[in-house]
């Protein structure tokens, strides 16, 4: 009988063994991308299908198409068990009503619970006016006119930029100033009609945009008719003007150039009465002579109605149309950035573990500009000392702040002193009261900064845009030189704490590489290391070598070049900084497939999705910049035993 007690020991022990090789992060990780991998297809001929192959079998239940949306909706998931848990708590009698997890929890209560009725364009509208004592048109009362000579579109952009609103005939931002990022001005130029609800959308789709905001249906056609009139008009005006230098005007300056009533524009922005001599920064002076002109010449009703529908659509794009959990949780996290970073923070990374984490990152971090530093003493673009100095300065000076909170202060009484002022003041819920509310507080501390110093490195925080802000994807922000690493990207399969360095830099290596490279692309190095426009910039963008660089890196037809350049040149600094750095440590013991190997399969976990090719914004789509950043690059071909092919034996660098 013993035999058969040890053959029925020996399964329960392997498979204990497996679960236990199984929990270790290495094994997690090679796992995972071994699951993705399609064995059939060539690593040489199409590295994307041989690495990524099998991924949209395996998530096609899944509710996201890539990496960052896959650690996005763990963060949501982890938020709304962190809502239910602080419902739990607000029942108890000692629960702070005016603590900022209250007021997270009471917008996330009134996306939840709120009836659908607050949610109609129509009730937004009711809630907001083109002005003080005037309505939009179609609330005017039955069988009287809307008085359109009272009707301002100044006055009225004026009056809904308090929630945010702008890029409407005008584009109207809190910036730093281009001489000087320590002081902020408003900076004023033409919109651009590009991007999600920058323009109106087809002409089915604005008819059904009409019909919510209470248009009546016989009026819809032609009025919809009127408006994408109106912004053909305008789409031509921005066309004809190409001048993007912005230069510092006085009001009253800016006034005689252009023909517009300004300083009462600016009033209705910032709340109160300013000078005539007010600074600033402004562009395109072409555009608002010809806007004039187009304006004295357009009904005043159409006018109103062209804001409304761009309010609306708007409006559309920074709230979610759901009530379920996880969408009210993105909506908090849109419209309370810093809350919900706080309290994600603080329920799952607790102290010890963001230390670790912070450690980890800042020493990848750390090891990549060393190494950039001695890519730039290479100089290879043959710069002048000069030019090498700056570019040096700036990768020097680059700030990583993680988890978008000031290194400086403590992050409770910071976020807490943020939203001391919010106020939710009434018990019932109406969900286009409180989002007005929420975008209209948004805006107000946007506004503090043009009475305020910029933050130093240690006191720095973003208020992020609703897409960054419901995003773990990393990004830089070249006016103040700053990386922020959101605490999602800091999770499994992304990165594993404990796991074998190759991990770490095949993939958060890489993207933080990609993100210092934003520092020296062509629009990076225009700036420098304090965010300031400055005068080398166009000796080291128009040299030859940079020149070539940049045209080898285009040879393949992008409209995102920068994108480009910080793939390719992010791949290299990535790759030589861990190979030449960690030689001894490169080798692995958890898999017999070679480390070179390992570092590719895990870097196209990056670039792995079942999304639309076509919905990408701003950068080409995954399949594409994946092969671009292999071809040409010497140890991938090396590493798959690739044959030198025409098209591959050119590579393109610039650092």
């Amino acid at each position: 009988m013993f035999w058969i007690a040890s053959l029925l020991i020996f399964p329960i022990c392997a498979a204990t063994t497996a679960q236990n090789a199984e929990s270790h992060p290495n094994s997690r990780l090679m796992s995972n991308i071994l699951s993705y991998v399609e064995e059939d297809s060539s690593a040489c001929d199409n590295y994307y299908q041989h690495a990524c192959g099998r991924y949209a079998a395996r998530h096609i239940d899944d509710p996201f198409t890539e990496i960052t949306q896959m650690l996005d909706h763990k963060v949501n998931g982890n938020l709304v068990q962190l809502m239910d848990e602080l419902q739990q708590r607000s029942r108890s009698p000692g629960f702070n009503e005016s603590s900022v997890e209250a007021k997270a929890l009471r917008f996330y209560q009134t996306c939840r619970d709120a009836p659908q009725s607050t949610r109609k364009m129509e009730h937004y509208l009711r809630l907001t006016s083109p002005a003080e004592a005037i309505t939009w048109p179609h609330f005017a009362p039955r069988g009287e006119p809307w008085p359109k000579d009272h009707f301002n579109w100044m006055q009225a952009l004026g009056h809904l930029y308090r929630y945010g609103f702008t890029n409407v005939l005008v584009n109207v931002l809190a910036l730093p100033s281009v001489k000087n990022r320590d002081h902020f001005r408003l900076d004023i130029s033409m919109p651009s009609l590009e991007g999600n609800a920058q323009h109106l959308d087809s002409f089915l789709n604005t008819l059904a945009t009409l019909n919510a905001m209470g248009v009546p249906k016989k009026s819809s056609i032609p009025l919809a008719r009127k408006i994408r009139r109106l912004e053909s008009a305008i789409r031509v005006l921005t066309e004809v003007d190409d001048d993007d230098n912005s230069e510092t005007w006085t009001l009253r300056q800016w006034e005689h150039l252009t023909g517009y009533a300004w300083q009462d524009f600016i009033e209705s922005i910032v709340g109160h009465s300013v000078s005539n001599q007010l600074l600033v920064q402004a562009q395109n002076v072409k555009y608002f002579k010809g806007l004039k002109r187009l304006m004295d010449s357009t009904d005043a009703e159409v006018v109103a109605y062209y804001i409304m529908t761009r309010f609306v659509l708007y409006l559309l794009d920074d709230s979610m149309d759901s009530s379920e959990p996880i969408d009210c949780v993105k909506d908090v996290r849109r419209t309370m950035t810093l809350a919900s970073d706080l309290l994600y923070e603080e329920r799952f990374l607790d102290a010890a573990t963001l230390q670790q984490y912070t450690q980890e990152v800042t020493q990848i971090f750390d090891q990549l500009r060393r190494h950039f530093l001695l890519q730039i003493g290479e100089n290879r673009l043959g710069l002048t000392r000069e030019q090498s100095s700056m570019v040096a300065t700036k990768a020097q000076h680059v700030v990583l702040n993680i988890g978008n909170m000031p290194r400086g202060l403590d992050h409770r009484s910071f976020v807490s002193r943020h939203y001391e002022d919010l106020v939710f003041p009434l018990a019932d819920f109406d969900y286009a009261r409180e989002h007005l509310n929420l975008l209209e507080f948004r805006t107000r501390k946007q506004l503090l900064h043009l009475d305020q110093r910029a933050p130093s490195p240690g006191e720095f925080f973003y208020l992020a845009e609703p897409s960054s802000a419901m995003s773990s994807s990393p990004y830089y922000l070249m006016r103040y030189n700053v990386i922020v690493v959101p605490h999602g990207l800091l999770q499994e399969p992304f990165f594993a704490a404990d796991s074998h360095d190759i991990f770490k830099y095949s993939l958060l290596g890489f993207v933080l590489a990609h993100e210092l490279m934003h520092s020296v692309d062509t629009m990076g190095l225009q700036f420098d290391s304090y965010g300031n426009v400055h005068e080398i910039d166009p000796q080291i963008s128009s040299s030859p070598r940079f020149e070539a660089g940049v045209q080898c890196l285009n040879q393949n037809k992008t409209q995102y070049v920068d994108e480009r350049i910080a793939d390719i040149a992010g791949l290299d600094l990535v790759y030589s900084t861990y190979f030449q750095n960690n030689l001894r440590r490169s080798q692995t013991d958890f898999t017999t497939i070679p480390p070179p190997q390992i570092f590719f399969l895990n870097l196209a976990q990056f670039f792995c999705g079942d999304g639309d090719p076509t919905n990408f914004v701003d950068h080409d789509n995954d399949q594409m910049r994946l092969q671009q950043m292999l071809n040409g690059f010497a140890p991938f071909h090396q590493a798959y035993g690739c044959p030198a092919r025409s098209n591959q034996s050119e590579k393109c660098q610039l650092w």
